[in-house]
């Protein structure tokens, strides 16, 4: 494989990995399957207790800061995990209320919700969210727009390609930088819309992930308590983040980070070009 010279990550780091765990409780199969579907349902209450303590155990044997996307429903069902999670050191973001899809939602209910999800997160923990993921990835073309008015600095729904992306739908207000995503970085594509075993999953991550490091990019994982916090999924990305952490040139670190530090980047860039024209 070509190397390619990259762009300059923090205390020169060749590339950069998100991971991000998004707790849907049992709200993100009612979404899709609806409540009266006890299986699913049954499924997805594995969240809250064993999936997400397998995973924050995981998270912690390797001292990775990851990034959790909450649906508001669930913190304010189970404050005592939101609070959990953040004594650990990791970000709480927004992933809507109760999972809705926004694509059937009016800008002013979008609104609402953003709101809702955020003050719930910032009463339970101290700290206002400063990023979001809709639910399913299903944003609309208000969404971005809102989010910048609100005063959110990142979102997780658009795969605009492998690095950050700073949208400024309203060049007045300072951009929302958008993180790319991918359907094939989600457990949820590998272990329930098919059934592969956890070294193949593993492997595939970490074949995509040598691409992005050779050329110096961005990647982010999303995984969630109910599946990657089973037993044999869990080893999917325990495996995978052997592999990342022994090629230590890799930063590793939480959404609200990443989304910081290319915010100053493009600023500095921005100064750097006005600097050059008026010279």
């Amino acid at each position: 494989m070509s190397e390619r010279t990259p762009p300059t990550w923090p205390a020169g780091h060749r590339a950069a990995l998100v991971v991000s765990i998004d707790v849907d409780g049992e709200y993100g199969v009612i979404a899709q399957h609806g409540a009266s579907d006890w299986y699913w349902r049954a499924q997805a209450r594995y969240d809250l207790d064993a999936g997400l303590i397998r995973l924050l155990e995981l998270l912690a044997d390797y001292e990775i800061r990851a990034t959790f996307c909450w649906v508001g429903r669930v913190a304010e069902e189970r404050p005592d995990a939101v609070r959990t999670v953040i004594a650990a050191g990791h970000e709480i973001a927004t992933h809507g209320w109760d999972h809705r899809i926004y694509t059937r939602m009016t800008r002013e209910e979008q609104r609402e919700d953003l709101i809702r999800t955020r003050e719930e997160i910032a009463a339970l923990t101290g700290t206002v969210p400063v990023g979001h993921k809709s639910p399913f990835w299903q944003s609309t073309p208000d969404t971005v727009p809102l989010l910048q008015e609100l005063g959110f600095q990142w979102n997780m729904d658009l795969a605009l390609g492998d690095l950050p992306v700073a949208q400024r739908p309203d060049p007045t207000r300072e951009p929302i930088i958008q993180l790319p995503p991918s359907r094939w970085w989600d457990d949820y594509t590998f272990f329930i819309e098919q059934a592969l075993p956890p070294r193949l999953v593993a492997e595939f991550w970490e074949e995509d992930f040598a691409v992005v490091r050779a050329e110096g990019k961005l990647m982010c994982l999303t995984v969630h308590p109910w599946i990657a916090g089973r037993p044999g999924p869990s080893r999917a990305l325990a495996r995978f983040l052997d592999f990342v952490v022994t090629l230590g040139d890799v930063w590793i670190a939480r959404a609200d980070h990443v989304a910081l530090w290319w915010r100053e980047r493009e600023r500095d860039l921005d100064q750097s070009a006005t600097s050059s024209t008026a010279s």
